[in-house]
């Protein structure tokens, strides 16, 4: 049984709740191995407690012995927030483990927060870093929700440095080598832009390589989609994430361009539904996209796995794996539930 401790103050347009949510005797449950999932309770009558008219709580718990904790929120409404993430420790001291900057959240979609790590809860040597006097761990979350997100940069000019390296892509001034497309069309590029963004691209010039003598880089990408990497690589934006997540997301991991592959993964997650769920399950496997994978499984989890089951997407499955993935992870939560 964890306990809970919530508190709201406004300052003007802003909300800000503070939970703390302490959680006993934390590294004996850590030990049980088959915990998978810790939530906050809910009442037996919302309506009867306030927090939970407002945020809801998890630990997933990873691994074969629950060596990473990742940390979960819910909002039932949609929000513009700020989110912080803090561990209590002894002698009352603190230690922010991660800010998110404002941001929308959807509504009754789990966000994830932060990654614990069981050797930070537990020390090699026995010391318990994380971990109050009497065993048990003490987190603090920040909920900074806000309706005034408009503000006033009239006297700061904008910034230019994107859009500067964007037309330094446009108008090939002072580039160094050629990038060609799958289909042959050719992109008038620079060494040190495309280095300092991609390790992968990075390394077609630090050895004796072909690109090196000849100072062209073929790319299996196709021009639509190598037009769009080339802009996040000069600008850092992504204009039609939206319009091509599942070739991009593709590209970005084949470039290791972390963040293009996160916005890919966002992009993808609100276009999830029960008809592609299980293509978007495939897509975050064959590309490595975690936090895609975990939420796409939240989704199939969430009531939706015999709906999922009579789609077309279903019918083609031929990955054992994949199955056993999903299988897995529905009884996981369902013995929990039971238990609970």
């Amino acid at each position: 049984m964890s306990n809970l401790n919530y508190t709201t103050r406004t300052e003007g347009q802003t909300k800000i709740n503070t939970i703390i949510w302490t959680v006993p005797n934390f590294v004996n449950l850590l030990e049980n191995k088959s915990t998978r999932e810790f939530r906050t309770e809910k009442p037996k009558d919302p309506g009867a407690d306030p927090i939970y008219s407002r945020f809801h709580l998890k630990m997933q718990f990873l691994g074969r012995d629950n060596d990473i904790i990742e940390i979960y929120y819910l909002s039932p409404i949609p929000v513009f927030l700020k989110s912080i993430l803090t561990v209590c420790l002894k002698r009352f001291e603190e230690r922010s483990i991660v800010i998110k900057e404002y941001h929308t959240v959807q509504a009754n979609k789990w966000q994830y927060l932060a990654t614990l790590f069981k050797r930070d809860i537990t020390g090699f040597d026995g010391r318990d870093i994380f971990l109050l006097n009497d065993g048990s761990l003490r987190l603090k979350f920040q909920f900074i929700v806000t309706n005034d997100i408009k503000v006033d940069y009239s006297n700061v000019p904008e910034a230019q440095l994107s859009n500067d390296f964007e037309n330094l892509l446009n108008n090939g001034l002072f580039s160094d080598i050629t990038m060609k497309s799958a289909e042959g069309n050719e992109y008038k590029v620079h060494k040190a832009v495309l280095a300092s963004r991609s390790v992968v691209l990075k390394a077609h010039f630090e050895h004796n390589t072909t690109e090196c003598h000849t100072n062209i880089v073929e790319s299996p990408l196709e021009s639509e989609v190598l037009t769009e990497v080339l802009t996040f690589i000069y600008s850092d934006k992504a204009p039609r994430v939206d319009d091509m997540p599942e070739k991009l997301l593709a590209a970005a991991d084949f470039y290791e361009l972390s963040r293009l592959k996160s916005l890919c993964e966002e992009a993808l997650h609100k276009k999830l539904t029960v008809e592609n769920a299980i293509e978007t399950l495939q897509l975050a496997d064959l590309h490595s996209a975690k936090i895609l994978k975990q939420l796409t499984l939240e989704f199939i989890k969430d009531g939706q796995a015999k709906l999922i089951t009579k789609t077309e997407g279903w019918a083609k499955v031929k990955s054992v794996e994949l199955i056993k993935t999903i299988y897995n992870y529905i009884m996981t939560d369902d013995v929990e539930a039971d238990i609970k």
